[in-house]
């Protein structure tokens, strides 16, 4: 029914309220809904995607403070954020030696001193494939993945260090290597990432091995 029809079956009172209910509701509907339209656009902005490489996901940069709670070796710890959640850190294009390697303690040692049981900042760049965030993370405005670098405390992770920052993460480590900080004053330290490689090598032999005496023993029962 028009307006013309309706003013005239139901008078010009009933008519002037119903252009007074117009004017006023349709344009707060349309505002909501420019709202709404206006959220939704934001949350599809925000939301984390994934990305291929190193099996990692591309999570989006955020960042946010929280207190260690505890540290697991030179480049991994656990803190808690504002809302008692807990988060596992790994420190990104650093890797510092492992705690059963030569200096692992004492990497593991350093990086306690520094942030354990104080508020850090966290600005993470993506998670690994174990859900790990990747992250620089700050005390006092001191970057704390630069300074195991530079302390010789850890190594540049060369195979995942981004191109813009490369060249200064393997120039504070060749500062450390030839001031002889840290691991480097050991005569032939092994990188972590070949350690690690070795060490599961090792493990799957002793496997091999032990899955062959549990054939051997089965058979002679036989």
């Amino acid at each position: 029914m028009n307006i013309f029809n309706f003013k005239k079956k139901y008078g010009n009172s009933a008519s002037d309220s119903l252009m007074n209910f117009h004017a006023c509701f349709f344009p707060k509907v349309f505002t909501c809904l420019a709202a709404v339209s206006a959220v939704s656009f934001f949350l599809m902005l925000s939301t984390p995607a994934e990305a291929g490489g190193h099996g990692r996901k591309a999570t989006g940069h955020y960042s946010y403070m929280c207190k260690v709670i505890r540290v697991h070796d030179g480049d991994t710890f656990r803190c808690l954020d504002g809302k008692k959640k807990e988060h596992k850190i790994r420190l990104i294009n650093i890797d510092a030696p492992e705690k059963a390697q030569q200096y692992g303690k004492e990497a593991t040692s350093y990086l306690k001193s520094r942030i354990l049981k104080k508020n850090v900042t966290v600005q993470v760049s993506s998670k690994d494939k174990y859900r790990r965030e990747l992250a620089v993370i700050f005390v006092n405005g001191t970057d704390i993945n630069r300074e195991m670098v530079a302390t010789g405390n850890a190594w540049a992770f060369r195979k995942y260090l981004p191109e813009h920052n490369r060249k200064e993460y393997i120039n504070l480590e060749s500062g450390a290597r030839s001031a002889k900080r840290g691991l480097w004053k050991y005569p032939n330290p092994v990188e972590p990432a070949e350690y690690r490689k070795a060490h599961r090598s090792s493990q799957d032999t002793a496997k091999r091995h032990a899955g062959g005496t549990y054939k051997k023993k089965k058979k002679s029962h036989r």
